[in-house]
C-alpha cells in the first residue's frame, strides 16, 4: 500500500545489541528513549539519528520505559524486580546511578507507569503491573507501597496504562479480559472481554476517553472509558499484535506486530490506511511523538522498535 499519511525517513540499524522492547518520546521535543534486552536505555535525536546518551544500572533486561508529562524522568522496570527513577535534565549525558531505585520483589513490576497527578493535593504515584494480577501503587516521593489493586484473578498482567488525566488505570494481560480501575477509589470501574487471546499492549487516547488494547488474537480493540462499553475493532495483522498506540489527535491508531509489519489505522473509517515494511523481524514497540505542557506538537512523528535491533522513524505527510 502506498504512503499516504507517513513516509519512512529513517532507520538505526543495530540501535541496541538485543530486541528492543520499547520506545517512548520525550514530550515537546525530537528525542525518544529505547530499551530492551540489552540491560540499557538510549536516547535519540529524531532528526539526526545520532544516540545523545545511555542510562544503565544493572545486568538485567528493561522489561517497561516510562516517561513523565512534564519530559524531566524517565522510569523503567528490570528482571532483576527493581523500578528506577531516572532524571532528564537534557544534558545528553550517560548515567549510570538513578535517581532512585524501588525494590519491587519478584514480578512485582513487570510494567511502570508514572501517574499524572490530578491537582496539587495529590499524591505523586507510580503505578507497577505483576504476575499475579495485581497493580500495585507506589508513592513516588518515599518508593513505599501504598495501595494494591486488585482484578481478582492471579494472572500475569503484561499490559499497563494510566489516562493522562491520571483518573484511570488499566491492565491486562494472560487471557483475554481488560481491567480499568479509578485510581482515586481504588475501585473496578469495569472489565473489557472483547478478545480471545492474552492482550499485549494497553494505551489510552490523549483526551482519557479511549483505550486501545493489542492482543495476540491479532487483533486491536478500542473500548470507551468513559462508559466502559466496546467501540470498535480492528483486523488485519496475520501475527500477534505486539504493541498499539492513539494518534494524539485522535484519528489514527498505529500498530506493531509478530508479522513484521507497521499499520496505521483510520478510527473514523475502522479501517488500515497504511503498512509500512521497514522491521525484519516482530516489532514490539510503536510510539507517537507527544505535546508538552510547553511545547505543542502539531504534526507528530512515528516510532518504532522491535526484534531485529533496529529503530525505525516515520515523518507525516498529510497527519
Amino acid at each position: 500500500m502506498s504512503s499516504a499519511l507517513y513516509t519512512a525517513s529513517a532507520t538505526i540499524d543495530n540501535a541496541h545489541e538485543d530486541d528492543i522492547w520499547h520506545t517512548c518520546w520525550i514530550p515537546g521535543k525530537h528525542q525518544l528513549a529505547s530499551a530492551g534486552c540489552d540491560e540499557v536505555v538510549k536516547l535519540w535525536n529524531a532528526q539526526s539519528g545520532e544516540c545523545t546518551g545511555t542510562l544503565k544500572d544493572g545486568d538485567h533486561a528493561i522489561t517497561s520505559l516510562d516517561i513523565d508529562a512534564q519530559g524531566t524522568q524517565l522510569l523503567t522496570s528490570s528482571m532483576d524486580h527493581k523500578m528506577r527513577v531516572w532524571h532528564l535534565d537534557g544534558s545528553n549525558q550517560d548515567q549510570t546511578a538513578p535517581a532512585q531505585t524501588i525494590d519491587t520483589g519478584a514480578i512485582g513490576a513487570w510494567k511502570s507507569r508514572f501517574v499524572p497527578r490530578r491537582n496539587e493535593e495529590s499524591t505523586s504515584l507510580i503505578a507497577s503491573s505483576t504476575d499475579r494480577g495485581t497493580v500495585k501503587l507506589w508513592s513516588a516521593k518515599s518508593g513505599k507501597q501504598v495501595s494494591e489493586l486488585n482484578t481478582s484473578r492471579p494472572k500475569f498482567l503484561y499490559a499497563l496504562a494510566v489516562s493522562p488525566d491520571g483518573a484511570k488505570i488499566a491492565c491486562a494481560g494472560v487471557g483475554s479480559q481488560v481491567y480499568l480501575f479509578d485510581v482515586e477509589s481504588g475501585a473496578l470501574s469495569c472489565t473489557f472481554s472483547g478478545h480471545s487471546d492474552n492482550v499485549r499492549s494497553a494505551a489510552f487516547s490523549a483526551d482519557s476517553m479511549l483505550l486501545v488494547t493489542a492482543s495476540d488474537d491479532k487483533q486491536i480493540q478500542l473500548h470507551d472509558a468513559r462508559f466502559g462499553s466496546p467501540a470498535a475493532t480492528f483486523m488485519g495483522h496475520y501475527g500477534w499484535v505486539l504493541s498499539a498506540e492513539m494518534h494524539p489527535s485522535g484519528a489514527y491508531i498505529a500498530s506493531g506486530s509478530m508479522d513484521a509489519k507497521v499499520k496505521i489505522w483510520d478510527v473514523a473509517q475502522r479501517a488500515c490506511v497504511e503498512t509500512h515494511s521497514q522491521h525484519s523481524q516482530a516489532v514490539w514497540s510503536v510510539a507517537w511523538q507527544r505535546s508538552s505542557d510547553d511545547v505543542a506538537v502539531a504534526r507528530p512523528m512515528l516510532a518504532s522498535a522491535g526484534e531485529d535491533h533496529s529503530v525505525s522513524l516515520y515523518d507525516p505527510l498529510l497527519a
